[in-house]
Formats: C-alpha cells, sequence, structure tokens
C-alpha cells in the first residue's frame, strides 16, 4: 500500500474515531442572533412587543474549524433562507441572505485537525430577518430559523467541508398583554391671571384612563401643577406610564390673559387752599398706590401732578393706574383754591410816643409804650403782640413783648439796656406788622445808675 494510501486510510480512522466520540468532523458555521454580545448566541430572547407587531434583528455568522474536513481556502460561503418555524398567528415575514467571505490566514487543510485554539472568521454580510409576532398575549412565543450553506467557487470536498449541525437560530418573544394608557387633555383654553407674573398651573382637568390599572396611573406635565405660567400662550406637555411601562404623550395650550385692571387705594382727601396770590398757588399731595393681581409694580400717574400751579377755582385731579397688560383704572379728587386778600394791621401810638415818626429820650430812661392794634380795621384786643428792635444800622437786637390791659396794649422799653443810638421800634400782632417809629437815644448812662421803668 502507498504511502499515500496509508495517509489516506489514517485521516478516515480519524474521523471515524472523531465521530464515535461526537466531535465534530468538519467546519462549523453558526449563527449568532445577538451581534450586540462577543459570544455566538444561537438562542435570543427579543423582548415584549405589542401584538402583531414586526420585529427586525440581524444575524451574523461564525464559520470555526472543526473536524478533518476544512473548507478550502478562497472559497466563500453563501447562506440562504432554508425554512423556519414559528407559534400561533406569528409569521417569519422575510430572512435575508448573508456571506461568509474567503478565509483570511492560517486555515486547517483536508486531512489535518485544527489548531489550538480552534481559529474563527465573521467576515461577510448578515441576514436582516423580520418576524411578525402573533396576535394573542402571551410568554415564550418561538421562532426557529435555518439556513442553507452552499459553497463558491466549487472545491474538492465541498460536501465534506461543513459538519452536518444545521446553521439556525432560535427567536423567541412576549406578546403584551397590557394596553396602552390613554391620556385625557383639555382643549386649549384661556385663563385670568391669579397670582403676581401670570396664572399659577392646576392641571386638574387632565387624565388617563387604562383598561389593566386600578387606579388609572397618573400624568405628569411639563410645566408641572403649582408652576407659575406666564402671560401668553404655553404650551403644556404631558406623558403617562402604565405598570407595565405603556406609554401615551400629548400636548394642549393655555393661554394666561390680564383683563383685570388694578386698583387704586390710599386716595388723597379734597383739598381747599386759600393765597393772597391772584395766579392762584403750588399744590402737593401724596401719590395713591397701586395694587395689582398680576404686575407686581403697576404706574400711577396724576393730572394735574403735585407741584404743579393751579388758578383760583376747582379742579379735578385725575390719578390712573395702568399695568402690564394695558389695563389701567382711574380715581380722581378735587383741589379749591380761593383768593384772599393780605391782612392788613394797623399801630395807633399812645402817649408819650404819640403820633410822631421820631421819639427821643435820655439814655437810661425807662419808656412807656401804649398803643392800640387793629387788623383788617377792627381793633383787636387778643394775639400774639410784640415789639421789636432794630438798630438803625441793620442788625435785630431784641423783642419784646406786649400786654393788653386798660383797653391797650402796655410795654415799657428800657433804654440803659440799649447799646446803639438809634433804633426802629416795629408793632406786630400774629406775624403782621402794624406799625414802627424811632426811638432816638441822647447821652449816655453813668455805670452806678439803674434804669427804673416810668409808667
Amino acid at each position: 500500500m502507498s504511502h499515500r494510501s496509508l495517509h489516506r486510510a489514517a485521516a478516515l480512522s480519524m474521523a471515524a474515531l472523531l465521530l464515535s466520540a461526537g466531535i465534530a468532523a468538519a467546519d462549523d458555521v453558526a449563527a449568532d442572533g445577538d451581534v450586540l454580545t462577543s459570544q455566538t448566541d444561537a438562542t435570543v430572547h427579543l423582548g415584549v412587543v405589542d401584538p402583531g407587531a414586526e420585529v427586525s434583528v440581524d444575524v451574523r455568522f461564525v464559520l470555526t474549524c472543526a473536524g478533518l474536513s476544512h473548507v478550502d481556502p478562497g472559497q466563500s460561503i453563501a447562506l440562504t433562507f432554508g425554512g423556519g418555524s414559528q407559534s400561533g398567528d406569528g409569521q417569519i415575514v422575510s430572512v435575508g441572505s448573508a456571506t461568509l467571505d474567503p478565509i483570511e490566514g492560517d486555515w486547517a487543510v483536508d486531512d489535518e485537525g485544527c489548531p489550538t485554539p480552534a481559529p474563527s472568521t465573521d467576515n461577510g454580510s448578515w441576514s436582516r430577518v423580520t418576524l411578525r409576532a402573533p396576535t394573542v398575549p402571551g410568554k415564550g412565543y418561538p421562532f426557529t430559523i435555518s439556513w442553507d450553506r452552499v459553497l463558491s467557487p466549487e472545491g474538492a470536498n465541498d460536501d465534506q467541508a461543513i459538519g452536518r449541525t444545521p446553521t439556525t437560530v432560535d427567536f423567541t418573544l412576549d406578546v403584551r398583554g397590557n394596553t396602552a394608557p390613554t391620556l385625557l387633555l383639555p382643549d386649549p383654553f384661556s385663563v385670568e391671571g391669579d397670582t403676581t407674573g401670570g396664572w399659577t398651573a392646576d392641571w386638574s382637568g387632565v387624565g388617563a384612563t387604562d383598561p389593566e390599572d386600578s387606579p388609572d396611573p397618573t400624568p405628569s406635565c411639563v410645566p408641572a401643577a403649582g408652576d407659575v405660567l406666564p402671560l401668553g400662550t404655553t404650551t403644556v406637555s404631558c406623558s403617562v406610564t402604565d405598570t407595565d411601562g405603556r406609554s401615551d404623550t400629548g400636548s394642549f395650550e393655555v393661554t394666561v390673559v390680564d383683563t383685570t385692571p388694578p386698583t387704586l387705594t390710599a386716595m388723597p382727601a379734597d383739598q381747599t387752599l386759600t393765597t393772597s396770590d391772584p395766579t392762584g398757588t403750588t399744590i402737593s399731595y401724596p401719590m395713591p398706590i397701586a395694587a395689582d393681581v398680576v404686575d407686581a409694580s403697576p404706574t400711577v400717574d396724576c393730572v394735574p401732578a403735585s407741584g404743579s400751579h393751579l388758578g383760583r377755582g376747582t379742579t379735578t385731579v385725575t390719578c390712573t393706574a395702568t399695568d402690564d397688560s394695558g389695563k389701567s383704572s382711574s380715581d380722581t379728587f378735587a383741589i379749591t383754591v380761593r383768593y384772599a386778600t393780605a391782612h392788613t394791621a394797623t399801630a395807633t401810638w399812645l402817649e408819650p410816643v404819640g403820633s410822631g415818626g421820631t421819639f427821643g429820650a435820655n439814655r437810661g430812661r425807662s419808656v412807656p409804650v401804649k398803643l392800640r392794634l387793629t387788623v383788617d380795621g377792627s381793633e383787636r384786643g387778643t394775639g400774639d403782640a410784640r415789639l421789636s428792635l432794630v438798630a438803625c444800622g441793620g442788625a435785630a437786637t431784641t423783642s419784646v413783648g406786649l400786654v393788653y390791659s386798660g383797653g391797650r396794649w402796655n410795654t415799657t422799653l428800657d433804654t440803659a439796656r440799649l447799646a446803639d443810638p438809634c433804633y426802629v421800634v416795629s408793632a406786630t400782632i400774629d406775624g403782621l406788622t402794624a406799625g414802627s417809629f424811632t426811638l432816638e437815644l441822647r447821652g449816655s448812662v453813668a455805670t452806678s445808675t439803674t434804669a427804673t421803668p416810668r409808667r
């Protein structure tokens, strides 16, 4: 027997031994149903889906060296849908074809075992699998997909190059038995502002229903209840999620308006002013206070303004408060300006001063001063009556009070206390100047002399 025949016989014996030991006698092509993990997953759970929903998943393929029969260098493997099974009324909608590219690098040739560790390759395109879930809720619905494998170009031992283990993947999925909740949202609406800056959101009109959840799930909204919505239109976005994780979303619009005008308080009272100026007088009054539900600082204007000059008669002052929305309110008060001629006072000087414009006295003498006072032509016996003495040089010297008795006003001037030789003596009553005379002092006063008042 030739050396080649012996080698062939040894290889066949080894293959028979491997088969009897349960070890694959050829390269293996496996399907990986979860391309996001590094391992090859032939069984994949696709999660929870809606009844009748379509689910698409990519499947990659891995060629692994095994046994003594191998794919030839330069050969690619075409994988096409070879059949499948599904449960219930689920469907295998489509299974895309895929390709494993020719082997790169070291790979065992026929009749040789694989290196350790066994090499593998997944270069090539993936198969896109689309499944339709059953319409009846349930868990663990199985789908099995298999692929036929064809080597290209044709080689010497193609029927033995790939092991007999089929290239399949098993998918399972759960069909959701819970229906999504339904948001209950109001139609767009307008609302009057109720706080500084706008309206305090109240979503009592927002709700949700769900056939399975009891009580119904509670929606959440942005802006949230309790937030202050500004004047104008705001879009409110809401969502609700049930205990199974299903949700619904929606939105509505809220327009916040401010149609309530501000209010005025602390309005000034009516005033009556008297002036001797024939053109009128300058007015003064405190500004009223404005308050508004939405606007924290409404403006206040009054016409005529405080500080204006008003003529004689009654003038209506109008005060207006205006908020940011342009709403306003007004209130009024009246100012009456009365014209009155100035009061006049007259002094009638009695002896010893008499009616002369100048009265002379020796220095040191006490001079009695007697006079009658009239105001606006009527003699007065009450009031604040005084004499003021101003030195003829212009400096004020002193002021002396007058006492009414005996039908006249009286006082005594002690000239010993007066330093200047000349004074203008003026009589006043209640601030009105009534008249005056000039007091001239003659001589000097001895240092030992004490002036004694004379009556």
